[in-house]
């Protein structure tokens, strides 16, 4: 059986994306999770979660979906942070 390119590059895709050392930015791009690629995509990603967070009203279901989201990624960015200090 003959294996195209196409198919090749989406099984490396899918490696890539399923090793542990590996951060997809909101581009797409795989990056290396403790690289400064990473710490930025999650800054992005955290400014987006509270713009987001902040224009919808308070008590409702999405807002409280965002304020896990916004935990999560402070903490990953806390983690960042540290290496680079």
């Amino acid at each position: 059986m003959k294996v195209t390119r196409n198919q090749i590059r989406k099984m490396i895709s899918s490696l890539l994306l399923e090793s542990s050392d590996s951060h997809r930015c909101l581009d797409g791009r795989i990056v290396p999770h403790d690289s400064e690629d990473c710490y930025l995509d999650i800054c992005a990603r955290i400014e987006d979660a509270e713009h987001a967070r902040n224009t919808s009203s308070g008590g409702t279901a999405t807002r409280v979906y965002y304020n896990g989201i916004l935990a999560d990624l402070r903490k990953k960015k806390r983690r960042l942070a540290k290496s680079f200090e």
